[in-house]
């Protein structure tokens, strides 16, 4: 439970992918669409959401999924960012919106919390990654 949450496990993780980390990478999630909030109502966000670690390369951006315990999902995607046509990060209060238009797909939304209790990481590195563009 919760083992996405370690560094040490991500570093772990990601070796055989041959993807480096330090302060690159974020946790967060898709929130359900209107369809499941009407079918599923309060239930929605257990059915209907994903999780991920975004991991901004300057070559790409990996998207890792996560289970909604916090483990990881053996599900990834690396987007290369010449398909990337729409990269755009709104800071918020409690909260970043990442938007993100991949080439012949739809426009996802990403919202990463500047706070999670089980990832001390996540403001420092959310922080390191604004500092720099997100490696645009």
């Amino acid at each position: 439970m919760n083992e996405a949450m370690k560094i040490k496990n991500i570093e772990k993780a990601m070796e055989p992918l041959g993807i480096s980390i330090k302060e690159n990478f974020v946790y967060g999630y898709t929130e359900p669409g209107l369809l499941s909030s009407l079918t599923y109502g309060a239930f929605s966000s257990f059915v209907d959401m994903e999780h991920f670690l975004l991991i901004f390369i300057k070559e790409e951006v990996v998207l890792v999924g996560l289970t909604l315990m916090g483990d990881f999902s053996d599900s990834y995607i690396r987007i290369p960012r010449k398909d990337i046509e729409l990269f755009h990060a709104k800071k918020g209060l409690i909260q970043y919106k990442l938007q993100l238009k991949i080439k012949d797909e739809k426009k996802i939304t990403i919202k990463a919390n500047k706070i999670i209790a089980a990832a001390k990481w996540q403001k420092a590195n959310l922080a390191f990654l604004n500092t720099v563009h997100w490696y645009q």
